[in-house]
């Protein structure tokens, strides 16, 4: 690959990670991935990290939406207007925009309709996930269960804490790109929701704590507040928290994966 402007550079532990990173941003499977090796020096003090390139006019077209933003970071509330986000190219995929509800209550009826196809979805979803599991080197397993249309995974094993560093940036990947690498085998989307010992089980508690205090901020004194950039499970939480309040409305604006959700008063 030959070096240009518009190469986008990623980091990991290992080589694996790095690319488990880019197939997140870009929202294609790990294999569509086209990358150099980039030599980099470190210094003693720092721990030693893989670096890649990757130009995105090689990146393989497939499954999934392209993240334009590649900041982590824990939601909070942005102080400053932020430059308009590049948009997003089309996808074959369907969008996951919606695809992880924060409601983990039965149906109306009182209990989960079997899926017929269950056993089916477990199967490639077990396979799907022993081969991202594969590519990050990673050592753990997981417990899956499909209640309600959605596949709920808990994680644990030896390296369980290496999936909630950096704000859980792997366990992030991995739940963006496990339906993206099912629908390969199985046709549809699945909606998948991950978690390790309770990590997001305590971010949605912490996110639904900040909608709740940026929305008596803006009653008490007026006007918008707009959040960082989430990606459409954080998002989601928001809505859900505030869709009841009269006083305040959520809207969820900018292109791609991740979008800043603006909280207004009434």
């Amino acid at each position: 690959m030959n070096a240009t402007t518009n190469s986008v550079f990623f980091s990991g532990e290992t080589e694996a990670r790095a690319v488990l990173a880019a197939a997140n941003h870009f929202g294609v499977p790990p294999d569509q991935v086209v990358f150099d090796r980039v030599e980099k020096r470190h210094g003693f003090v720092k721990r030693r990290r893989v670096v890649i390139r990757v130009d995105p006019e090689q990146v393989g077209t497939g499954a999934g939406e392209k993240a334009e933003v590649e900041t982590r970071q824990e939601a909070a509330v942005e102080e400053s207007p932020a430059a308009p986000a590049p948009s997003a190219p089309e996808d074959a995929t369907p969008s996951l925009e919606e695809e992880t509800p924060v409601d983990h209550s039965a149906t109306d009826e009182g209990w989960d309709e079997p899926d017929p196809d269950a056993e089916e979805i477990l199967e490639i979803a077990r396979s799907a996930f022993r081969q991202l599991l594969e590519l990050a080197d990673l050592e753990v397993s997981a417990d899956m269960v499909l209640a309600d249309g959605r596949l709920e995974v808990e994680i644990e094993g030896v390296d369980q804490e290496l999936l909630v560093e950096d704000e859980g940036q792997v366990l992030l990947a991995l739940q963006h790109l496990l339906p993206r690498v099912m629908y390969g085998r199985l046709g549809r989307i699945v909606p998948c929701h991950l978690d390790s010992g309770g990590y997001q089980q305590r971010k949605e508690e912490r996110l639904r704590g900040l909608a709740r205090r940026v929305a008596d901020e803006v009653v008490s004194r007026g006007g918008t507040r707009t959040l960082r950039p989430m990606n459409p499970a954080d998002r989601r939480i928001v809505h859900i928290t505030l869709a009841d309040d009269p006083d305040v409305e959520t809207e969820s604006h900018g292109n791609g994966y991740f979008k800043r959700v603006n909280i207004s008063s009434i």
